[in-house]
């Protein structure tokens, strides 16, 4: 016959056996910590292609500390690769906020980049994607120079300008599913680090006199800096592109990541032009399209309420805003129309608004009969405005 331990000995055994286990898991980290110490942490990726090689620049941070890395390669794994070996670090790209595309990809350089990313789960899919005016890694190496001595980094300056400045920047999962879907193509907002010319102040009096060498007062040297997106570059089907800047705010317009922005319009009012600024305070659009004769019908309904920011020009004629509500509608909406309708003239060689898959999600059966072909897509814009 079996010995059974008493009741009070049992549990006390599956209690020591309960805090040994918790013991061992805390002793064991799921990550070693020399692991998380050897690698390289990625906050920033910009990738450029040149003749078939993948060039690589990031962001890195160490402690307090930044800096640009570089490595090449065949495609972006093998750049990864090369960049881990030459810094005897593994790349850990987890906290990547933000990739850069060089301003020479073309769409199929773009879609193969991120589908590698995505694809083995090396970055988020919420992701920032952007393009730089120039060379990716010029971008990178500048920015990092600029945004470290502003105390931040390239991806705080990129969230700034998405939700501050209320520019349209897409994810990494939004820019590949527009280039694989029927519409093949994206739009990114364009980021440039320029060099302006910046008058030096006069010296200090004991060094000019001391120094007869010095640089005269007031000269100018090179300095860089960041300037704000005002601009989107198309990417498609044999297309890559920087739109016009009415293009580009036509597109922000109708972009849903995009609720706010400070417009200007021309506002005529006893035979006197003026440019007045709004800004959106709400904003409904959409962009809908079917097949009517075998062609292409788009339209784009835009409803916003804009708040007047040029009060003091109505205060100097003797009105009031409220008197003068519809003439500045009317301005506001003429703005509007103009911009939405030069992003259309883009849609015709490079679909960024998404007319080919809305026709191909309506109507499945027209679309592959028809074959649809927006150059010869008709267009009409509906836009209504409220000034408060």
């Amino acid at each position: 016959m079996k010995r059974r331990l008493p009741g009070k000995t049992a549990n006390r055994w599956v209690c020591i056996a309960f805090v040994l286990m918790f013991a061992l898991l805390a002793l064991t980290p799921l990550v070693p910590e020399a692991e998380i110490a050897s690698c390289l942490m990625v906050n920033a990726l910009g990738i450029d292609v040149n003749g078939g090689t993948v060039a690589l620049t990031a962001e890195t941070s160490g402690g307090s500390s930044t800096e640009s890395v570089h490595g090449e390669g065949g495609c972006v794994t093998d750049a990864l690769h090369d960049m881990s070996e030459r810094y005897g670090r593994n790349i850990e790209l987890g906290h990547c906020g933000v990739i850069v595309m060089g301003g020479e990809m073309s769409a199929a350089d773009v879609c193969l980049a991120l589908m590698s990313l995505l694809s083995e789960a090396e970055v988020n899919a919420g992701c920032a994607v952007i393009s730089a005016s120039g060379g990716a890694g010029e971008f990178i190496d500048k920015a990092v120079t600029l945004t470290t001595a502003a105390g931040s980094g390239v991806t705080s300056y990129i969230g700034f300008a998405d939700t501050s400045a209320s520019v349209a920047i897409p994810t990494a999962l939004s820019v590949l599913g527009g280039l694989k879907s029927k519409s093949a193509a994206a739009a990114l907002p364009v980021f440039a680090a320029e060099e302006s010319d910046a008058e030096t102040g006069t010296r200090d009096s004991q060094n000019s006199g001391s120094d007869g060498g010095g640089a005269p007062s007031g000269a100018s040297e090179k300095q860089s800096e960041l300037v704000p997106p005002r601009l989107m570059r198309a990417v498609g089907t044999n297309v890559s592109e920087e739109l016009s800047e009415s293009a580009s705010l036509g597109l922000t317009l109708l972009s849903p990541r995009s609720d706010g922005g400070t417009y200007a319009a021309e506002w005529t009012y006893d035979g006197e032009t003026t440019t007045i600024l709004g800004e959106i305070r709400t904003k409904k659009a959409s962009v809908s399209a079917r097949f009517e004769g075998g062609r292409v019908i788009a339209e784009a309904e835009l409803s916003v309420v804009v708040r007047f920011k040029d009060r003091f020009k109505v205060i100097e004629r003797g009105d009031s805003v409220k008197a003068l509500a519809s003439s500045l509608e009317r301005a506001f909406a003429a703005a509007f129309s103009s911009h939405v309708s030069a992003a259309a003239e883009v849609c015709r060689r490079c679909d960024i608004l998404g007319v080919l898959t809305e026709l191909y999600r309506a109507y499945p059966r027209e679309y592959a009969a028809l074959a649809p072909d927006l150059s010869d897509m008709t267009f009409s814009p509906s836009v209504s405005v409220k000034v408060s």
